[in-house]
């Protein structure tokens, strides 16, 4: 007896193509799986990589540190704790956006100090002290730090209050001083900022750029240097600026700066020339005020007179009539003009030892006018 044998019918070739496909896709995914996986462990492997090491800033040294009371020296106060010195690379991080201002006048390192007042409980201080490469980028973080509420102080190089700070330029330092809580108020953070006050070295005095400025109706203490802007505009920064009141009881505010050579200055007036362009509309120039100026005036910039005399720019700008700036931009270049006329007559009597100086080699545009 024959045994018919049981073969299961194979599936259509449409059917085993599909089969065969969808295998395929299946390792597909797994090893698309798998390369995902290798990835992801990658990238815990470097996300586990050791965060950099925590700097202990109290381990730090700095010449800052001669110039902090330190125990009880200050009357009335006490170093509650070792203090700080927080270098240059860590200034932004640790005065967040106030730390961008300070990088752009260069600021070597801070060092702080905590203080508690032995005359209330409640009462306490913090002085910084900011160090810069000199005491003109010194001047400038100190200056720039003033508002038009701001109170001076007779403390030398320089110093005023604000209503709970107290803020001193002193050399190539700026020394800040924050705190409350005392029955007395800025009077004893008064006594910690004149003992640490007293330790410094002060400055021979203001930049000397601002002797180009004239004295009359200059507003007292409107003297700043600001590395950053002027009158709104980046490329007028690295400005020696201060303000002056017009006959018509109206404040103009100048700037002078020093470029690196005739050519940086040319660019420099170019380009406020051209805001006023664009802006507004230029007026007449001032008949032989410097080697190159301008004068031009808009609605929201108002007015303003500029100038150039070899590698220095110079501009006036208030909302007073035209007149009135254009007077302050001449006072400023005759004070410079007289300044350049000495050093020239200077060098040509030790040129020839002869005491006898004359024009010889003197520009036209700084020759005395008669």
């Amino acid at each position: 007896m024959r045994y018919a044998r049981c073969v299961a019918p194979r599936p259509p070739q449409r059917e085993r193509v599909a089969n065969g496909r969808v295998r395929v896709t299946l390792v597909a995914i797994l090893l698309l799986l798998f390369a995902a996986c290798d990835r992801n462990r990658d990238r815990g492997t470097a996300q586990a990589a050791p965060a950099p090491e925590e700097i202990n800033f109290t381990s730090l040294d700095s010449p800052s540190l001669q110039f902090l009371p330190r125990g009880q020296e200050a009357p009335k106060w006490q170093l509650e704790e070792d203090p700080i010195v927080v270098p240059a690379k860590q200034i932004v991080g640790y005065l967040d956006r106030d730390g961008v201002r300070f990088a752009h006048y260069e600021a070597l390192d801070v060092t702080s100090g905590k203080y508690q007042s032995l005359a209330a409980k409640d009462g306490f201080a913090i002085v910084e002290i900011f160090r810069f490469p000199d005491f003109v980028k010194a001047f400038g973080a100190w200056s720039t730090s003033k508002t038009d509420t701001s109170k001076p102080l007779q403390v030398a190089n320089g110093a005023f209050e604000n209503q709970h700070s107290l803020h001193l330029w002193r050399g190539p330092f700026y020394v800040r001083v924050t705190g409350g809580g005392t029955p007395d108020g800025n009077a004893s953070l008064g006594r910690l900022l004149s003992t640490v006050a007293e330790k410094m070295p002060a400055a021979p005095g203001m930049p000397a750029v601002f002797n180009f400025f004239p004295s009359a109706n200059r507003v007292p203490n409107s003297e700043r240097f600001s590395a950053e802007s002027a009158f709104g505009q980046a490329f007028l920064g690295n400005s020696f600026m201060a303000s002056f009141m017009t006959p018509d009881n109206q404040k103009v505010d100048g700037l002078i700066i020093p470029a690196a050579n005739k050519d940086a200055a040319a660019k420099i007036l170019e380009a406020y020339r051209q805001l006023y362009v664009r802006n507004g509309k230029l007026l007449d120039p001032v008949p032989n005020l410097g080697e190159d100026n301008f004068t031009a005036e808009d609605r929201y910039m108002g007015r303003a007179v500029a100038f150039r005399i070899d590698r220095f720019v110079i501009a006036f700008n208030g909302f007073d009539d035209r007149q009135p700036i254009v007077d302050v931009a001449s006072a400023t270049e005759q004070r410079i003009l007289g300044s350049i006329r000495k050093q020239l007559v200077n060098a040509d009597q030790q040129a020839d030892n002869s005491n006898r100086a004359t024009q010889a080699g003197t520009p036209a545009w700084a020759q005395q006018r008669h």
